[in-house]
């Protein structure tokens, strides 16, 4: 008696053709891969419109902070567009930013080379942990992308093989005898396509998100430290 059921039909047995009736009477091990697929697809589709929300809404909110600060309109404009615009990464580094400013000069005190330099550094560190932030979970979903497809075929490389030892079994090789089991073996690799696919250009396009944020955030530190360097913030207060 084998450990794991035969995936193809015994001579008896009636062949029903719809994928869900072929998903039912798979192998075990192909059942397996199936649920691993599903977990992992589920796993991908809420990395994806988790960070399809987030990276929308970031490179959205940061656009009139930038414009703020490329105009150079002093810091309480700038204060108002981070409070207008709302949570996102370049809100958070304007925020780290006026932190630092107040925590070095106070409201009477010039600032120096130093200070900048300092301030220049903790919004290059903030920069650095938004960055990271925005790019929590893409290697989770690069690793479903790249694993998907060889579990998929797995499953089908397991269902082929034990529809080859069932020909062994019975001794027959028609058509009839072997579509079946190759039938159920191949859904696995189309489950692995199906959860890799998507994956892979969401990681692609997120991606790219996550560049373009991180060149929002490195252009406000520049903006940022000049409107320093201006002395607009003195002048502001």
């Amino acid at each position: 008696m084998p450990v794991f059921a035969s995936t193809a039909y015994a001579a008896g047995a009636q062949f029903r053709g719809n994928i869900g009736a072929m998903i039912v009477d798979a192998d075990p091990v192909v059942k397996l891969v199936m649920l691993v697929l599903l977990v992992f697809s589920i796993f991908s589709w809420g990395i994806i419109i988790q960070k399809w929300i987030l990276l929308s809404r970031a490179r959205k909110r940061a656009h009139d902070i930038l414009e703020s600060a490329a105009r150079g309109t002093g810091m309480a404009k700038l204060r108002e567009a981070a409070m207008k615009a709302g949570e996102c990464p370049v809100a958070r580094m304007f925020e780290e930013g006026l932190d630092e400013v107040e925590r070095l000069s106070g409201k009477t005190v010039a600032l120096s080379q130093s200070m900048l330099i300092n301030i220049e550094a903790r919004l290059g560190n903030a920069r650095a942990r938004q960055t990271m932030d925005l790019s929590h979970g893409l290697g989770f979903l690069a690793s479903i992308s790249n694993a998907s497809p060889f579990i998929g075929l797995f499953g089908t490389v397991w269902g082929i093989m034990d529809s080859f030892r069932h020909i062994g079994l019975m001794g027959s090789a028609n058509l009839a005898t072997v579509a079946p089991g190759i039938s159920e073996a191949l859904i696995a690799t189309a489950a692995g396509l199906f959860v890799a696919i998507p994956a892979v250009l969401f990681y692609n396009y997120f991606t790219s998100l996550v560049t373009v944020a991180s060149g929002q955030m490195e252009q406000f530190q520049v903006d940022f430290v000049n409107t320093l360097r201006r002395g607009v913030l003195h002048a502001d207060k």
